[in-house]
Parts: structure tokens; C-alpha cells; sequence
């Protein structure tokens, strides 16, 4: 679920405003965003042995092309690939499997730094990085670190101990500048001015599912507990609401986003889902709970109406939506799925390339792009033109 919360209107009025009048002839130039494409980072499958890879989907051409980071670099990923983010003039790369940050040039994807955090975070703390989010010129990373877990099969019951842990890193050094430590199996990071909010989703063990709330300049932290916080995974904040992406335990609690009130402590819940973003005042959200049904629909919630309202896909034929988000610049929503297996329908294909179908920003279909295996995460190449007047 990545955190384009209220980015609307901080694109707006952080860009679109008028720089220097030229005196001579009463003009002047003004800077706009302007959307170039879209990442797609997808994390493969480790059981058929299939890397990650990074595909890239070009406005320009109106085409998408798949495995670029191999084709900028000449060398794979590797595997599972879990997040990406583009900030400032860089863009990061979660790899699970590898224990690596992949830093490269966003416009030309030229590797800069590959960085191995068991060795900067040290061999106990930089275990399994999973999530991204930029503030401040620092990126955190959530790590699973010394996380241990054991499935009983008889019980179908999982028993997690350890303890997760986030990475501050410096955007121009690449500098460690401190590490935090949260709860079981950390996920989906957030931060709001001086505080760093994190989802530890305690491998879906429902024993130790919280939100760290730390605050990163005294290192000070509270935990924020509740019967409804049972395996969160993603979190975004606005002002003193905090949203969680929760996937519930897959039997009789569903999965869904949780409202938590920051100044009261009370949590309830908006609606049923299992995977959403944030952009702008709105939550994209797709619900693919049901094993070999189709998903026929997306969902766009306003945060400030409270209303929901359900998108025909236009496709019928999202197998494992998983990835919704939407351009920041253009509000057009991008849904990534796997694909349908050929010899099983009604069946995702996890070994097989998935797609991206992009709608305007009114639930309109406009086209479909192929991506690699596993789509995970989504984020857009935003450059800045200046336009006279």
C-alpha cells in the first residue's frame, strides 16, 4: 500500500506556482509535474526459481518492457523483490531473498549502490527487507530481522518470536544513520513529521500483531494493540487518523482496512479488502480473498466522504490483483494481477508474466500492459517542466 496520502494537494501547491516575472515582456515560467511512466516491480516465484524483475511502462510509447533492470545492468535482482520507491532523482528496491537496497538512477536505471544489509544493519537486524517509504532525505526500510517462526501442522497454528527492525539510511552518503527496532515481522512503513508508524503483521500468528509508533528524532516508541489488529501489513497517516491494511486470518476475520484514532486509541472497520494505497483522499482497494473467483471490481474510497464506491474491472479477469494504486500527477488507477493459469481457470498463474490494466481516473479502462512474474508494487517517474506564460 503505498503512501501518496493527501499528495495531491502537496503536489499542487508545492509545484504549481509561478517562479520569476520576466520585466521585459510580462511573462514568467511556472513548474508543472509531468507523469513519464510507471514502475513495476514484481517479485518472481523462489520455488520455481524465477527472479524478480523490474518492468517499466513508458507514456510515451504507450508499451511496457519487462526486465530492465537486467537490460540497464546486465545482472538480475534476484529473488523476491517485495517493494520499490521513487524519491528525488532515485529509485529503491526492496529484495527480500537477497538482503539488498538497490539504488539506481530513476531515469536511466543505471545501478548506483547495491546495498547488503546484513552487512551495513549488521547479520542479526538486515534480514529480509520488505518496505519503503522517504522522508527528510532518509529512506526506512523495514526488515524482518531476527524474526523466527514455526508452523504446527497438526494445529495449523504458527508461533512467531524476535523482533523486526527499521533501517534509516541517508539518500546521499547511503549511511546507516540509525536503527529501530519494532514488532514481529515488520511490513508497510508510514511516517508524519517526526513519527514513524510500522505494521508488524507478526507473520499472520494473530499472538503479537501491532503498529510501532516511534519517534524518530528521541528514538521514543509506543505500540498501538488492538482485537481488530490481527496481521496488518500496510499503514498510511493523515493527521491524527491512521489507516492499516489488515489481511485479517483468512477464515472468519476478513481482511480489510482499519481506522485508528490516534487521540482516542479506537479502531474500527471501513470495509473489506485485501490490498489498497493511498493517493490523494482516497483508498484504492481490490479484495481478492476468495481463492479461484475472479475479481470483477476495484474500489475507490474518500477519506473525506466516507464513500465507497465499487469500479466494474472491465476485464472480468483479475485472478490476484495485487498491486492498486494510481499516477499522483494524472489520477489514473493502475490494478496489476497475476495471470489466469491455461490449464486451470479461474486460477492464478504464479509462474507466468501478470499484466497492468490503466484506467482514467473515472474507472475507465484505457489499456492493458504486460509485466513480469508477481507484480508486487507500483510507483510512477514524476519529472518536473518548467512552462511559460
Amino acid at each position: 500500500m503505498k503512501k501518496y496520502l493527501l499528495s495531491f494537494a502537496v503536489v499542487l501547491s508545492a509545484t504549481l506556482f509561478t517562479a520569476c516575472n520576466d520585466k521585459d515582456n510580462g511573462g514568467g515560467t511556472y513548474t508543472i509535474p509531468v507523469t513519464n511512466g510507471a514502475f513495476v516491480i514484481c517479485s518472481g516465484n523462489v520455488w520455481s526459481g524465477i527472479d524478480g524483475s523490474l518492468t517499466y511502462i513508458d507514456y510515451a510509447t504507450g508499451t511496457s518492457v519487462n526486465d530492465q533492470f537486467y537490460a540497464k545492468n546486465g545482472r538480475k535482482l534476484g529473488g523476491t523483490p517485495n517493494d520499490i520507491m521513487v524519491y528525488g532523482d532515485k529509485m529503491y528496491i526492496a529484495v527480500t531473498d537477497e538482503n539488498t537496497l538497490e539504488i539506481v538512477n530513476a531515469k536511466t536505471l543505471a545501478s548506483i549502490a547495491q546495498l547488503k544489509l546484513t552487512n551495513l544493519m549488521g547479520a542479526d537486524k538486515g534480514v529480509a527487507p520488505r518496505h519503503l517509504v522517504g522522508a527528510d532525505g532518509i529512506v526506512y526500510v523495514s526488515t524482518y530481522g531476527g524474526c523466527s517462526n514455526t508452523f504446527n501442522s497438526e494445529t495449523w497454528e504458527t508461533t512467531t518470536e524476535g523482533n523486526g527492525y527499521v533501517a534509516a539510511i541517508d539518500t546521499t552518503s547511503f549511511a546507516l544513520k540509525n536503527v529501530y527496532t519494532v514488532g514481529s515481522y515488520p511490513e508497510g512503513v508510514a511516517i508524519s513529521g517526526s513519527l514513524l508508524f510500522v505494521a508488524n503483521s507478526d507473520y499472520g500468528a494473530q499472538t503479537k500483531a501491532s503498529i510501532s509508533v516511534i519517534n524518530v528524532s528521541t528514538k521514543e516508541s509506543t505500540t498501538i494493540t488492538d482485537s481488530k489488529i490481527t496481521n496488518p501489513t500496510d499503514v498510511a497517516v493523515a493527521g491524527t487518523d491512521l489507516y492499516i491494511l489488515d489481511q485479517g486470518n483468512y477464515a472468519d476475520v476478513k481482511g480489510g482496512i482499519r481506522l485508528a484514532k490516534l487521540e482516542t486509541g479506537n479502531v474500527t472497520t471501513l470495509f473489506d479488502c485485501t490490498n489498497a494505497t493511498f493517493v490523494g483522499y482516497n483508498i484504492l482497494a481490490a479484495d481478492c480473498s476468495e481463492y479461484g473467483k475472479s475479481v470483477d471490481h476495484f474500489m475507490v474510497y474518500n477519506i473525506q466522504s466516507g464513500v465507497k464506491k465499487d469500479i466494474p474491472s472491465g476485464v472480468n479477469k483479475f485472478f490476484y490483483p495485487n498491486v492498486v494504486t494510481a499516477d499522483p500527477v494524472t489520477n489514473h488507477i493502475f490494478v496489476a494481477s497475476y495471470s489466469e493459469k491455461a490449464d486451470t481457470p479461474n486460477t492464478p498463474d504464479y509462474s507466468a508474466n501478470g499484466y497492468v490494466v490503466e484506467y482514467d481516473q473515472y474507472g475507465s479502462p484505457i489499456k492493458e500492459y504486460s509485466c513480469g512474474v508477481g507484480p508486487a508494487a507500483i510507483d510512477f517517474y514524476v519529472s518536473y517542466e518548467e512552462v511559460k506564460y
